[in-house]
């Protein structure tokens, strides 16, 4: 059984929050406002080689929550060029070679190992639909070390990178929320991370 208590917080952009973790609920963070200077950004963006450097430069300050099992960092939400992310036998089936990814630096602040997997990611549309991530497999050799595109198991005391590309939004609909949920391993509940661009 599974209760959920949508409890959302408004901060500063620049302040961390320590939900209290409550057994057998669903936390919230919600956050406000990330601002950038696009031109400058795409100007750097298009010189830098990965693709966290290419999210971290297009989206400015990140966002972090801690709790008492995990720390969640989003990087960013950017278009990101995808044709050279994905898969040899993916890249002709791309409708658009960019695709809105989100990026998440993770560590694992608890005594176990933490699932964290992108299909538990949900991103709310500036029109009010749920999105969620897209169906495409991107290659890890093209992320760089320590970052992964579906799914990974964080041990305690160490940290994780994940991409998650959006499925295909419509014209002029950008990402607004981003909502992760965790099931720390043995504990009742889920942890609910929400992230309000």
């Amino acid at each position: 059984m599974s209760r959920e208590i949508n409890r959302l917080d408004t901060v500063d952009r620049k302040q961390t929050a320590e939900p209290t973790v409550e057994t057998g609920t669903s936390e919230s963070v919600e956050w406000r406002d990330i601002s950038v200077d696009t031109d400058r950004a795409t100007e750097t963006a298009t010189q830098s080689s990965s693709v966290a450097d290419r999210i971290q430069v297009l989206t400015g300050e990140p966002l972090t929550i801690e709790t008492g099992d995990i720390t969640a960092t989003l990087v960013g939400v950017a278009q990101v060029r995808i044709d050279d992310l994905v898969y040899a036998h993916q890249r002709n089936g791309i409708v658009s070679s960019t695709r809105t990814c989100a990026l998440f630096d993770v560590e694992n602040t608890s005594n176990a190992p933490i699932h964290w997997m992108s299909r538990q990611t949900k991103f709310i549309g500036s029109d009010g639909y749920t999105y969620r991530q897209a169906n495409l497999s991107l290659d890890p050799s093209r992320l760089g070390a320590g970052c992964f595109s579906r799914q990974v198991e964080v041990e305690p005391g160490c940290r994780a990178r994940i991409i998650t590309p959006v499925e295909q939004l419509p014209p002029r609909v950008d990402v607004k929320k981003v909502v992760h949920t965790i099931s720390p391993r043995g504990r009742l509940g889920n942890q609910r991370l929400a992230f309000s661009l």
